[in-house]
């Protein structure tokens, strides 16, 4: 792209007379390049605009922004605005199939399982972790070039309207909904709102192709392809059994086959299901999925199972929702040996936190032979010792027995339970 592509793009006012063949665009003057356009983006608690000299020292040629500082600046009304205008030219520029995925929990999971597999056959761009909003997303398609075939886009949302803009943006060819959950519900008000923001992943379609989770409430009433346990589905997981450190299930297709999940429970199975039938979509023969899926290995902090001499550390401190977390208390029903369970808060749940941590406690007490630690505000709701920090409770554990136990780790990450995982793996066991 040149120079003065991008001044168009963004309607934005400029004196650079040189028209310049750009490298790349950043967001963060950190990571800019010889030949790079910085745009200057607001945040909450930093603003890009007091860092322009920073950008063009490190090589910026030249930098979109709502001030002018020199001659090299690209005056706009709304940087953000900008960003949006840059990233759907780019998309609409390549016209590469774009596969979106949206949903309460099980976003991240979908998408690095769908990398994985039809990267055996295509070059697939992706989302990063989880930047999945607005700067996340333009910056992945920034990347974008004609030798990709395919972009899989994790979509995010904590407010109103945000899928919205990012379907928009992205003109996904097909949607996924993994399900309607009660993350950010302080937010949204209502289940009903996260079904709505969710769905909205189709405002940019200019074609509805959707595949969605048919086992949850929200979603099975819908008329599009679904996925799931229950009998109403298309596709339907059935011979269900899971173990210590795998899953498995059949599945018929033109005939029976059984797939194998080398990862630990259960609640993968209706995001396996979406990312059988997305594959399937794209050509990829079931013999080849099952390989593929039976190699597939969880990323870092997503269940991770770690075995040490007399205990095994099960982390799963990623992040966290209420069904996330009764997701994990399902899957240490299968454990007999003793359990110790440290919860942290689940956050932004508004209005319905005390309530919410309450049905955690009532679930949890179905366990037997655990003891639970809590971390947060909130989880002082949980039975179980409650600390205000995450650093309290390391501090106690060392005064703590642990040994022929299974430790599980579970919470929002502003709860620092990484902390936790970091005093077990190098001090503990």
């Amino acid at each position: 792209m040149y120079l003065s592509e991008i001044i168009k793009i963004v309607n934005g006012k400029s004196s650079i007379n040189e028209d310049i063949k750009i490298n790349g665009i950043k967001t963060d003057t950190r990571k800019i390049c010889e030949g790079d356009i910085f745009i200057a983006l607001k945040g909450p608690k930093y603003d890009g605009h007091d860092y322009l000299l920073d950008a063009f020292s490190n090589g910026a040629i030249a930098c979109i922004t709502e001030k002018s500082i020199n001659e090299k600046c690209i005056i706009v009304d709304d940087t953000y605005k900008s960003l949006y205008k840059i990233g759907k030219y780019i998309k609409e520029k390549y016209n590469i199939p774009l596969i979106a995925i949206t949903g309460s929990n099980g976003k991240t999971t979908t998408k690095e399982l769908l990398y994985h597999i039809l990267s055996s056959k295509y070059k697939v761009l992706k989302n990063d972790s989880n930047k999945n909003n607005i700067i996340g997303v333009s910056e992945t398609l920034f990347k974008l070039d004609e030798t990709y075939e395919l972009i899989i886009m994790e979509l995010g949302t904590n407010h109103m309207g945000e899928i919205d803009v990012l379907s928009r943006m992205c003109s996904p060819d097909l949607s996924i909904i993994t399900n309607i959950g009660t993350s950010h519900i302080g937010n949204f008000k209502s289940r009903k709102n996260i079904f709505k923001e969710k769905y909205s992943v189709v405002n940019g379609m200019k074609n509805i192709n959707l595949i969605v989770n048919g086992d949850s409430k929200y979603l099975k009433k819908l008329n599009c392809y679904k996925c799931g346990i229950n009998s109403y589905n298309d596709l339907i997981a059935y011979n269900i059994k899971q173990y210590i450190d795998k899953i498995t299930f059949n599945i018929y297709i033109d005939k029976e086959y059984k797939i194998v999940f080398n990862n630990p429970g259960i609640h993968f199975i209706n995001d396996i299901l979406l990312v059988i039938k997305t594959c399937l979509n794209y050509n990829i023969d079931i013999d080849s999925i099952k390989k593929e899926l039976s190699n597939f290995k969880m990323i870092n902090k997503r269940m991770s199972i770690e075995k040490y001499e007399s205990n095994t550390l099960i982390n799963d401190c990623y992040n966290a929702s209420y069904e996330s977390i009764i997701a994990g208390i399902n899957y240490l029903k299968n454990i007999d040996d003793f359990k110790i369970i440290i919860l942290g808060d689940v956050l932004e749940l508004g209005k319905y936190s005390k309530k919410i941590h309450k049905k955690i406690n009532r679930k949890i007490k179905k366990l037997n032979n655990k003891k639970i630690f809590t971390v947060g505000k909130y989880s002082k709701y949980i039975k179980g010792k409650n600390f205000k920090t995450s650093e309290d409770l390391v501090e106690y554990l060392n005064n703590v027995d642990i040994t022929n136990s299974y430790i599980y780790l579970k919470g929002s990450r502003r709860m620092n339970l990484d902390l936790v995982y970091d005093y077990f793996k190098n001090k503990r066991l």
